[in-house]
């Protein structure tokens, strides 16, 4: 029995690569350009830990003249005119850090309405199978999703804010508009019409309790700043993280119409 196990286990990884070895020859797969209104997020890491450290947040438009950057505790503010470079500090106590400040709301407020408008695209191109188009956004989308969750964890001063498991690893997207990976993970959705229905509903759900989440904390004046107002929006990007990336077992998700 072991040995037929194991002959099992190395047909297996040899169909697994020789699926990879296709996909990587038909990575020249046809996308269609159009506008991404995403934030650029980079992600900083310390040089002696390799611990996340912080996230900067900046925009094409801005030429890169200005950009914030959003780390537990302490965010900075930075502006490049013509009289050298402004440094604004936004500073938070330690007793009050796990709560997000004005600035921080305000930060990803901004960011949260591209991610609206992406979604929403992705959505109308998922309903109308645009594969051309979503292959495109494949090249940028993971990179903002990962930067996502570790800015909402740098505002919250917590990397338990989100779950772990959706912290998805560098190695399984690419920035890039030939990326074989891109192509294999479009082609699962394809395969499984389900799974298409289940991202396009999520993907409804998540714009839903993203502007939600805006109303009630993010472009609030009367908040409450001891209160977090974003469970319903983590319960949803965690839903639609694990289906985008397809991260089995693929989740149960409302049903169309209703909400988390």
């Amino acid at each position: 029995m072991n040995v037929i196990a194991q002959a099992i286990k190395a047909i297996f990884i040899i169909a697994v690569a020789a699926a990879w070895l296709s996909y990587a020859q038909e990575s020249t797969a046809k996308r269609s350009q159009f506008n991404i209104p995403l934030a650029n997020l980079s992600i900083s890491y310390s040089e002696d830990t390799h611990i996340f450290e912080k996230v900067k947040v900046s925009y094409d438009n801005d030429d890169g003249n200005y950009f914030c950057l959003i780390a537990p505790g302490i965010d900075y503010e930075v502006k490049i005119t013509k009289d050298g470079r402004q440094k604004t500090v936004h500073a938070e106590t330690p007793d009050k850090s796990y709560m997000m400040s004005d600035f921080e709301a305000a930060v990803i407020n901004k960011v949260c309405k591209g991610f609206i408008s992406t979604l929403e695209t992705f959505e109308h191109d998922l309903q109308r199978s645009k594969w051309e188009r979503l292959l495109y956004l494949d090249a940028y989308f993971p990179r903002f999703l990962k930067g996502f969750y570790f800015l909402y964890c740098a505002a919250r001063n917590s990397p338990y804010a989100l779950p772990k498991g959706i912290c998805i690893p560098d190695s399984i997207y690419d920035v890039s508009l030939t990326s074989p990976k891109s192509d294999y993970r479009i082609n699962q959705w394809r395969t499984e019409p389900d799974h298409i229905i289940k991202l396009r509903i999520i993907s409804k759900e998540l714009i839903f309790q993203i502007k939600e989440w805006q109303d009630k904390e993010l472009d609030n004046p009367k908040r409450n700043s001891e209160i977090s107002y974003g469970k319903k929006f983590e319960e949803a990007f965690t839903l639609f993280m694990k289906i985008y990336f397809n991260i089995r077992p693929i989740p149960d998700i409302p049903p169309e119409g209703q909400h988390l």
